[in-house]
């Protein structure tokens, strides 16, 4: 009786300290912490579950602002441009202040630049990159951005040319010279073309 009434406590103590981890891994602070964990981990997956679950029992917490961006950046960096963009447009949408979107705009500018990773296929995601580029350079003309849109921008009309040039040569080989004209460019000079890897290149013409 007296060791049971000694433990007493201890078992009181662990009961409530048991309550309150369950508390708070159930709660705003605890979820946006799972988030943290699984990401480190690399547990992608998992932390798209969780920022659901904290958007479902906590719309209004202080922590979806950042856990967007924590999201934004890992997908990034894991390369799944679509769910970086993604987060990065609700981002945006629900929390950006007037001064962060030029930097959301062009962080959406630099994802569409990364994805293109097929030099010399389509062209309708390349020209769509160059009407992205500069329709920055209108809206944004005072962006601190502006040299790493201008520095995209080159690149992609380079890449249009070299993409001309390749379609051009097809269809004058096809005898296609009516279609062959649309594509018809000059290349600049001492300019390189995109690099892309042996066994990609298996696939082109």
């Amino acid at each position: 009786m007296r060791k049971i009434i000694f433990l007493l406590p201890f078992l009181l103590f662990l009961a409530c300290s048991n309550k309150t981890a369950e508390k708070t891994a159930n709660s705003a602070l605890g979820i946006h912490n799972q988030i943290y964990k699984a990401l480190k981990n690399g547990y992608y997956d998992n932390a798209d579950n969780y920022l659901l679950d904290l958007e479902a029992a906590f719309p209004g917490s202080i922590y979806i602002k950042e856990d967007l961006l924590m999201l934004f950046y890992a997908h990034l960096k894991n390369e799944d441009f679509q769910l970086a963009k993604f987060y990065l447009n609700q981002y945006e949408k629900r929390f950006a202040t007037p001064q962060e979107i030029p930097w959301c705009e062009y962080q959406k500018i630099k994802i569409d630049f990364l994805s293109y990773q097929n030099s010399y296929t389509n062209e309708g995601k390349i020209l769509n990159l160059i009407k992205e580029c500069e329709n920055y350079r209108l809206q944004y003309p005072n962006s601190d951005f502006l040299y790493e849109v201008n520095t995209i921008y080159m690149k992609a009309l380079l890449t249009k040319k070299y993409l001309y040039a390749k379609i051009y040569k097809l269809y004058k080989k096809e005898g296609k010279i009516k279609a062959a004209q649309k594509y018809k460019t000059t290349l600049p000079k001492d300019s390189k073309p995109p690099v892309i890897p042996w066994y990609k290149k298996l696939f082109y013409w």
